[in-house]
């Protein structure tokens, strides 16, 4: 799949000479030189793919008008990386696809040797007849004062994992060397056309004044049938200092829900994560949720029990004083879906009280990758309050004015005074006690005068 298909000319040239003064300062004789450094990465959205460019489709160079094109789009399929999209190129019978990218003026292999090469491919075996082929990185440029394609192709070479040939339904990195294979569409650097050498060879050979690399190129090239099959995705093209990240522009959004407070000792409470993904975001594969709580002081991971459809999910300490957990995973979550995961949250009794922030960020896993983050996150708070006191149990709290149990009995309230009676005594009770009181001095007054009587006549 190495034929021949040129960048847009026209558009070349302009982008040539736009980027003439920048050229200028970082080339010898019109060739660009690079060095070694940390790639840039620059974000290739849908709208970058297309006649405006900065990206090319096959149709969009009149040199290829009759070519049948296949799929060219930027699309939700996630890569293994940022899992935000990829670039989607996929051919039926007897078409071809291509994204297209041209350096505002020739770099040199060497220099692309230098400054890195490498790109991660996909191939769908659910959409694909023909096997252990994907899809190709290449370099259309001029070697020798001629006109080639070079072509990187993943069949023929072996992955950054050291797996040589093409795996289905799994991302793969490559990363070309001087020693990998490439493949001449042209006769150059004495390699006859469709031949194959190493890129060291090509950079020993193509170094007349003028001879570098036009731009790059991920194709899909026809399969020499009419009834062929071939569905890939393409991301992380990383040449010339620069990593183009394929990617759509939506983004999921995360909600978390949780009750207002919890008490310490008391019942769980309710709580969910709800992520929305937009019609325009990726297709998250392989969803889950990285839980993180971050409450008082002391809070410690056996004071918290969380659980997830009756399940309870570990704990563990996590930086700076948090405790950190793993939801259940979910499945894809396409354009336009939505998920939830519904948990409880408890604390112990005795746990320190005060504010607990609940944190949840969505994590995916791409086949061929390791599970991520994907920055799509949220955060709710609530109270841990501890558990009130109890009230005084009423089967043993005597009633007012009885003494309670083991208590000494109150002493009997004193005789009424004999001047009177109190001031609770009223009514027929106490008009009987003032006649028993009278009758009483009556006698006592009667036997005085007799006494007092008998002692005069003495």
């Amino acid at each position: 799949m190495s034929e021949h298909t040129g960048l847009p000319t026209s558009r070349r040239q302009r982008r040539a000479r736009a980027f003439l003064t920048f050229a200028a300062a970082l080339s010898i004789g019109g060739i660009v030189c690079l060095s070694a450094a940390a790639a840039d990465v620059t974000v290739v959205n849908p709208g970058d793919l297309g006649p405006s460019g900065p990206w090319f489709r096959l149709q969009d160079d009149p040199g290829n008008a009759g070519i049948p094109n296949g799929t060219q789009e930027v699309a939700p399929f996630a890569d293994a990386q940022w899992l935000d999209g990829s670039l989607h190129l996929g051919i039926g019978g007897g078409e071809t696809s291509q994204a297209a990218h041209a350096f505002p003026a020739p770099i040199t292999l060497t220099s692309l040797l230098a400054s890195s090469i490498s790109y991660s491919a996909y191939l769908d075996s659910a959409g694909s007849t023909a096997g252990n082929t994907s899809a190709n990185l290449q370099f259309p440029m001029i070697c020798g004062g001629a006109f080639t394609t070079l072509s990187f192709e993943p069949g023929r070479n072996t992955d950054t994992a050291g797996r040589t040939g093409v795996v289905p339904d799994t991302w793969q990195a490559y990363a070309p060397a001087g020693t990998s294979s490439w493949r001449t569409s042209r006769a150059v650097a004495g390699i006859p056309a469709q031949g194959d050498a190493t890129l060291a060879t090509f950079a020993a050979a193509c170094t007349d004044p003028g001879d570098g690399a036009l731009g790059v190129i991920a194709r899909v090239g026809r399969l020499g049938s009419d009834t062929a099959t071939l569905d890939t995705y393409v991301d992380g093209i990383t040449v010339a200092g620069t990593t183009y990240n394929f990617a759509v522009e939506g983004r999921a959004t995360a909600a978390v829900k949780v009750a207002d407070r919890v008490t310490a000792g008391g019942p769980p409470v309710n709580g969910s994560v709800t992520y929305t993904n937009p019609a325009d975001g990726p297709a998250y594969p392989d969803t889950g949720t990285a839980l993180t709580l971050k409450g008082p002081a002391g809070l410690r991971a056996d004071q918290v029990t969380l659980t997830v459809a009756g399940r309870r999910i570990p704990l563990t300490a996590g930086p700076g004083g948090t405790l950190v957990a793993t939801l259940p995973k979910g499945t894809v979550l396409n354009p336009s879906g939505t998920s939830t995961t519904a948990f409880t949250l408890a604390v112990a009794d005795g746990a320190p009280t005060g504010p607990l922030a609940v944190s949840a960020e969505l994590t995916a896993e791409a086949n061929g990758g390791s599970r991520k983050p994907v920055d799509v996150e949220n955060t709710a708070s609530l109270r841990i309050e501890a558990l009130p006191s109890p009230s005084p149990n009423p089967s043993t709290t005597p009633p007012k004015g009885e003494p309670s149990a083991g208590t000494a009995p109150a002493p009997a309230p004193p005789a009424p005074s004999p001047t009177g009676p109190t001031l609770a005594e009223t009514g027929a009770g106490a008009h009987k006690q003032w006649l028993g009181i009278g009758a009483a001095s009556l006698i006592a007054l009667g036997s005085a005068v007799l006494f007092f009587a008998r002692r005069r006549a003495n």
